[in-house]
């Protein structure tokens, strides 16, 4: 027997309930592990408290990421005693995930903790402290350098958006941070964000002719509903032109001022909760 938190759905209702699980029934898998750590994600709040489809099948243990200790291996790149990180891969959706003592996993979906890295300190950083370093590579892989320009974050006081916040500040950016919480301005401020705006003022009405300022603008939002992480302007080749539409759609009538101040050859990296389960990675 193991705990865990379980989420049920049936003629009583839906509900998620603290409760002891028999080992017989975790999924299937080659690799069992023993989980150390987890997080809590805005999507492990929603498989949670039911506000929205995340989870696919009943019953179900959230949990969209975890590192723990390999405790039987039938793959080949694991054995006993392994510490290892999963993160995606459909885990709280589909197949049970990390918010329990076991899991029972495809070893294919594991990677091995990094060598001199605790597994608090990974599951500190999390899906969203990954999340956010993947955005920061995508902009540097499009060239920007901290001599480009100011870059914007939206969603700055999230966990994906705090973490970018730092990040990018470490490596030399100038950061502005946009939040529709104010008083987390002295927070922002202390992970190195230059400016604090209103995200109200990026819905403003943008002038045709104004001034360019933003080189670069990475938004964390975990409430659009098409899945993205993009970098322009190699967009079009990337992306179907349906969903490149919507996304400027949302763009364009959400935050209009920025669309009309984005510098020519600038770059958005957009980050959404996907609904594809079998991707790895996603959050």
């Amino acid at each position: 027997m193991f705990n865990a938190i379980l989420i049920e759905k049936d003629d009583a209702g839906y509900r998620a309930t603290a409760t002891s699980v028999d080992e017989a029934q975790l999924p299937q898998g080659d690799v069992l592990v023993d989980v150390q750590y987890s997080t809590i994600n805005y999507k492990d709040g929603l498989a949670i408290t039911g506000k929205s489809q995340v989870v696919r099948q009943f019953p179900m243990v959230p949990g969209i990421d975890f590192c723990g200790t390999v405790r039987q291996s039938q793959h080949p790149d694991f054995k006993t005693g392994d510490a290892v990180i999963l993160n995606g891969w459909g885990v709280g959706e589909t197949h049970w995930g990390g918010l329990a003592q076991q899991a029972s996993v495809n070893g294919k979906w594991l990677i091995r903790l990094p060598s001199g890295m605790k597994p608090e300190q990974a599951m500190s950083i999390g899906t969203a402290g990954y999340t956010a370093m993947l955005c920061v590579m995508a902009l540097q892989r499009n060239g920007l350098t901290p001599e480009s320009g100011d870059i914007l974050v939206t969603g700055a006081a999230g966990g994906v958006g705090s973490v970018a916040v730092a990040l990018l500040s470490s490596l030399g950016f100038r950061v502005i941070a946009s939040t529709g919480r104010q008083q987390e301005a002295d927070y922002l401020s202390k992970l190195g964000a230059a400016d604090i705006i209103d995200r109200n003022t990026l819905s403003e009405p943008g002038k045709p002719l104004g001034k360019e300022r933003w080189q670069a603008r990475s938004i964390a939002s975990a409430a659009t509903r098409w899945p993205m992480f993009v970098r322009a302007p190699s967009i079009a080749a990337r992306l179907p032109l349906a969903v490149w539409r919507r996304a400027w759609i949302f763009l364009h009538r959400s935050h209009h001022s920025f669309c009309a101040a984005l510098r020519w050859s600038g770059s958005i990296v957009c980050i959404a909760r996907s609904r594809n389960a079998s991707r790895p990675g996603t959050g």
